[in-house]
């Protein structure tokens, strides 16, 4: 028992034999009251504006002996003298957390506790938060606030016309089936799609959602299509455009089409094969015309298509179906001279050379549509078609454009407006669970459409007299002083000139 306490106290004693040589050692850390006992000296002074320590004063050798011991602020774990960057270690931003470094040389630590302390030799101090930096700012001009160029085109007000109404019609209206109003000034309510692929048709430009039509004239293009391809060994239809599915008018391409009643049939044969989207929106349709573009080109325009627009023709419910001149005057040459009454529902139109435009009558029992005359019964083969033939023939000498007016006052033509169709149109639009949404503007008549259009045009002849003719109305220099929310504006109204236009220097007295 006597031998083990000699042994716990020689062990002791071995220990603090090796912690005072410890302590001894060069490059341990100091305590925490070593650390803390020199800041409670008087700090040298430093000059303010340099940063520099002075020297004190021997006038005044109390001088400086007001300062305190620093503030100490715990920040993430470290005891943090509060007159350092308010950015944080390594320029961080408040409140992020400090990025971890190895420790150097130069670096020394010690924990007590839970408090670590830390300082690195050589650092220098961080520069003040409260420095002011340049900062560039780009100044934008407020809109309406810049001067009017002169130069410029005039601006015109823009109107929502009927066709972007319509336009935006994805689904049909959810109503009885109807044709209303006319085949260029109408709409069309409970369309029906006619299907993209079918035994004898394939619809083109799927893209244009324009394969709506009313049920009468669905039915007959699919029945056409059967009966082409099996009556006269078409192989079958390459439909084009038939109405939108509220019908109505047409952001681009047509004038009519719009209550459901029209067709495009392409007078190239369907491929014996299913075409792909791809394909139906790229393929071009062959032109049935030659060079010169007053005759058919006997190599693509043949007795098929001569069967294929009989047929088309020889259906009751047809009224009209419109070709090229020179398709007309080739029709006229093929037809037989006992059966030509078929003729007097063809007849001639602009364009129309790479597909004819089939169009039936008003359904019966149905109010508001609107009929065309019936035909006269006369072939049309005669002056008629030479006369359209004279209009098709291309000038040797170019045409020269209608120059603009010089002052760019000729106002631009207004669209359709949605007030200029049938009032049955309005609740097309806004029937069913996919409305369309018609915006005050788009209720405009056209009287007040031509009004907004005649005080602008006034406005801009104003101005652009002004700038060209110094001293008359509006000078040249007040002109382009005017704000171009003023300058630009079909508001601008003739007072508002005058309010603009220089006081006169008062007469001289004598």
């Amino acid at each position: 028992m006597r031998a083990a306490r000699l042994l716990v106290l020689a062990v002791f004693c071995a220990m603090a034999m090796v912690g005072a040589s410890l302590l001894q050692s060069p490059g341990v850390p100091l305590s925490v009251p070593e650390f803390i006992e020199p800041l409670r000296a008087d700090p040298q002074p430093v000059d303010v504006s340099s940063g520099v320590p002075v020297s004190p004063d021997p006038a005044h050798p109390d001088a400086g002996k007001h300062h305190t011991l620093p503030d100490f602020v715990p920040r993430n774990g470290l005891l943090t003298n509060s007159s350092s960057d308010e950015s944080g270690p390594q320029g961080e931003e408040p409140g992020s957390a400090p990025q971890a470094q190895s420790p150097t040389p130069a670096d020394t630590a010690t924990t007590t506790g839970s408090v670590t302390t830390g300082h690195q030799a050589g650092a220098k101090p961080a520069a003040d938060s409260s420095t002011a930096r340049p900062v560039a700012i780009k100044v934008e001009p407020i809109p309406g606030t810049q001067p009017a160029d002169a130069s410029k085109k005039p601006v015109w007000p823009k109107f929502i016309g009927a066709k972007t109404l319509f336009g935006a019609a994805k689904a049909p209206a959810p109503l009885e089936a109807r044709a209303i109003g006319s085949y260029s000034r109408g709409c069309l309510s409970g369309a029906v799609p006619l299907p993209i692929d079918g035994p004898a048709w394939q619809e083109m430009r799927l893209s244009r959602n324009r394969n709506w039509g009313h049920p009468k004239l669905i039915e007959l293009v699919q029945q056409f299509a059967k009966d082409a391809q099996k009556l006269d060994g078409w192989p079958g239809l390459l439909v084009g455009d038939i109405a939108q599915p509220r019908g109505g008018p047409m952001i681009t391409g047509h004038a009519s089409h719009q209550i459901g009643l029209d067709a495009d049939i392409w007078l190239t044969p369907m491929p014996d094969r299913r075409l792909t989207t791809k394909e139906r929106e790229e393929l071009q349709a062959t032109s049935m015309l030659d060079k010169t573009g007053l005759a058919v080109d006997p190599a693509v325009f043949s007795e098929k298509q001569v069967a294929l627009i009989k047929r088309a023709a020889s259906y009751p419910e047809v009224e009209r179906i419109f070709v090229h001149p020179a398709i007309k005057k080739a029709l006229c040459k093929a037809a037989d001279a006992t059966d030509r009454k078929w003729l007097g529902k063809v007849r001639p139109w602009f364009g129309h050379y790479y597909h004819f435009h089939m169009r039936i009558k008003c359904p019966e029992g149905f109010a508001g549509c609107a009929p065309q005359p019936p035909p006269t019964g006369d072939d049309g083969c005669g002056k008629e078609v030479d006369q359209w033939l004279a209009k098709v023939i291309p000038s040797k000498v170019p045409l020269e454009p209608v120059p603009a007016p010089a002052d760019g006052t000729k106002p631009p033509k207004p669209p359709m407006m949605l007030a200029e169709l049938p009032k049955e149109c309005q609740a097309v639009l806004a029937s069913g669970p996919d409305p369309v949404p018609v915006p005050r503007e788009a209720l405009l008549t056209p009287i007040q459409v031509k009004k907004t259009l005649a005080k602008a045009a006034a406005v801009h002849s104003a101005l652009a007299s002004a700038a060209a003719v110094p001293g008359a109305g509006v000078s040249a220099s007040t002109a382009r002083t005017l704000p171009a929310h003023l300058a630009n504006s079909p508001a601008l109204r003739p007072h508002l000139q005058k309010a603009a236009t220089p006081d006169p220097k008062p007469a001289d007295p004598k």
